[in-house]
């Protein structure tokens, strides 16, 4: 059977990808997601492995998870391409903290990446992708400000360069500067999504509800960067004060998804949490690419909740 999973081939039902920020950096998201198209692949009885962008009408991200939206959305890769990319990043660029970090050779990277594509996407019927960010104007109202790649009712995709966008949902205050955007008369100043946002799944589900109100959302996917509970880095304040931010926000992405999980008790087989929750917590943010890393997601991906999980994700996935 040949790969048919474009988003106008299957029935009416939205399927969306939701990926957290945070956590140990991308490397466990993109493990589980590699896993998820495999048995997407074996257990549909295609011939070649899928890709998530046929497999999801919308995906979106926050801070390390928006930059592998972008990849695997808006530049439509493969999870092992974009895992392969992301491999190759200089170590300073790999969303961890213990330093703060030089955003000049992270944004160097974001550019070698995304090549200068513009964030809207011009092709027709591609599956959708935004990062979420937070304008330093409206911090207070805790309001996120989305970069997409397609047109709303309300508005046109963003007018910007992909990897700017990539930069603003990272950028966490203490690794990387704030992100400018725009002309002198307009620029506008962003930092990372995380800061209330880190796990985006309810912000993807009102998207989707906006532009399909019509169709239902029968597969939510929800992947996380893992638990590093116990945060140690420095004695420092300003240290201290970044662990800190750290922990609220592995808090709030646990807390969003309890609220998605009781939303979407009512029609089980629809949301889908995936997130490694032994051994990462251990880590300290310089192991966080390391094969210790691996392992861990290799063992959770093992575990039976995990795999009854991806075995009921298939019938939406076909």
């Amino acid at each position: 059977m040949a790969n048919n999973l474009g988003p106008n081939t299957l029935n009416l039902g939205v399927r969306v990808l939701s990926l957290d920020g945070g956590g140990a950096g991308a490397l466990p998201e993109l493990l589980i997601l590699e896993r998820l198209m495999y048995r997407v692949k074996t257990e549909g009885e295609l011939e070649t492995m899928p890709f998530p962008h046929e497999c999801f009408e919308l995906i979106g991200g926050s801070g390390t998870g928006g930059i592998i939206a972008l990849m695997l959305g808006r530049l439509r890769m493969s999870v092992s391409d974009a895992r392969s990319v992301y491999e190759k990043l200089r170590p300073e660029s790999k969303i961890g903290f213990g330093e703060e970090f030089q955003t000049s050779k992270f944004e160097a990277d974001l550019m070698d990446i995304f090549q200068g594509e513009n964030m809207k996407d011009f092709h027709a019927n591609t599956c959708k992708t935004f990062v979420c960010a937070m304008n330093t104007m409206n911090m207070n109202a805790a309001i996120p400000e989305f970069f997409r790649s397609y047109d709303t009712r309300e508005e046109p995709a963003n007018e910007c360069l992909v990897w700017e966008a990539a930069r603003a949902t990272s950028a966490i205050p203490g690794l990387f500067k704030p992100m400018e955007i725009g002309s002198d008369a307009t620029r506008q100043r962003y930092i990372g999504g995380g800061f209330g946002h880190n796990n985006p799944t309810t912000l993807v589900l009102q998207e989707a509800k906006q532009l399909y109100p019509s169709r239902p959302v029968v597969l939510v996917t929800s992947i996380g960067g893992g638990y590093p509970a116990t945060i140690q880095i420095s004695k420092s304040p300003s240290m201290s004060a970044m662990a800190n931010t750290f922990q609220r926000i592995t808090t709030d992405c646990e807390r969003t998804h309890d609220d998605n999980a009781r939303r979407f008790r009512v029609v089980p087989g629809t949301y889908f949490r995936f997130n490694v929750q032994q051994g990462l917590q251990e880590l300290e943010p310089r192991q966080w690419e390391s094969g210790k890393v691996l392992a861990h997601t290799k063992a959770y991906l093992g575990l039976p909740t995990s795999n009854s999980s991806f075995h009921g994700q298939r019938r939406h996935s076909r």
